[in-house]
């Protein structure tokens, strides 16, 4: 039987034109409100089943500090500069530590001047002391033999008087050697040590201040805070920031999630137009607050679980970059 094709009446050609509009409208009209009622129910109850999580890129921070108060010079480095163990940073001056190491330096070598002196009294005893005790030896045995032979009334009296005399003196004076070798010895070790100790702080302190240079201790990125030249910083300040080592992130898990977030996962990373495959390094046992930015004023967060995952070396995301960590769904994930 051959299939005769409807033709459209021309006396009803209008109503025909307006039903075929109407199924398109429809259609459309279905369209958005599957499109409307799916995003309603990822909205709310997506989280629990669809991994969506917001996350921050991080990397290890070192934070370059004022180790005295000072003045910034020069700034030799800009942010976003790629920076090497040693690379110069900044360039300072602190009067405060230029008049500390020369105070130190000061008395050091009035200390060093006094090591001197006491050593030469020191040498000066170390002759004097056997000179002295033979002199009292010899002045006791001469006392033995006049008091033997004032027995027998030959010596006379004042002679023997001048004798025990000479005899007082040599002994006060070997005693008075001896006392002053030990307390000059003791005195030496004092500031001997007292020295030492000056000489230590003034290499310290030069080595804290070397000659207001300010160098870069790790390999890594500058940040975005730079002082200016003319800035004044106090002890502890933060100057600068070097972001170094491996990069991770740390993403924050919906409060109601139902599926389960292991160590070794794969996980798509998305910030942006640049994409990257992360791993899930450890799902962390606590809670931390949702940043100001990721923050939803519909549907606040206190807290959110989280966890930590290592991006690739050759990942495209700058540090502290929004992104968003997707790939699993109802416990399948797959990103490979």
């Amino acid at each position: 039987m051959k299939y005769i094709r409807k033709r459209p009446r021309i006396d009803n050609l209008d109503r025909q034109q307006r039903k075929g509009s109407g199924r398109l409208s429809r259609s459309i009209y279905l369209l958005i409100l599957g499109a409307l009622v799916v995003s309603l129910a990822n909205y709310l109850v997506g989280g629990m089943f669809i991994l969506s999580a917001d996350g921050i890129v991080l990397a290890q921070r070192y934070i370059v500090s004022a180790g005295y108060p000072a003045t910034v010079d020069k700034v030799l480095v800009s942010e976003g500069d790629s920076v090497t163990q040693g690379t110069p940073l900044l360039e300072l001056t602190s009067f405060d530590m230029v008049k500390e190491i020369a105070e130190l330096s000061v008395r050091t070598s009035e200390l060093a001047v006094r090591v001197g002196e006491l050593q030469g009294k020191v040498a000066t005893n170390t002759v004097l002391l056997p000179l002295a005790e033979r002199s009292a030896h010899e002045s006791n045995d001469a006392i033995v033999r006049l008091d033997r032979v004032s027995a027998r009334g030959v010596v006379l009296a004042n002679r023997r008087d001048e004798a025990l005399t000479a005899n007082y003196q040599a002994a006060e004076r070997y005693a008075q050697l001896q006392a002053e070798s030990r307390v000059t010895t003791n005195e030496l070790h004092v500031v001997e040590e007292s020295r030492q100790v000056a000489s230590d702080a003034v290499h310290k302190m030069k080595t804290i201040y070397g000659d207001g240079k300010v160098t870069a201790a790790v390999t890594g990125i500058v940040g975005s805070k730079i002082p200016v030249p003319g800035q004044v910083v106090r002890l502890g300040d933060e100057m600068l920031q070097i972001n170094g080592g491996k990069a991770y992130l740390f993403a924050y898990l919906p409060d109601g999630y139902l599926f389960p977030v292991s160590k070794g996962m794969k996980v798509q990373v998305s910030g942006g137009s640049e994409r990257a495959t992360g791993t899930v390094e450890k799902v962390l046992p606590i809670a931390d607050a949702l940043p100001a930015e990721f923050q939803n004023l519909l549907r606040p967060r206190d807290r959110s679980r989280l966890i930590r995952i290592a991006l690739p070396e050759d990942h495209p995301f700058a540090v502290t970059q929004k992104v968003v960590i997707r790939g699993c769904m109802f416990g399948w994930c797959w990103v490979r």
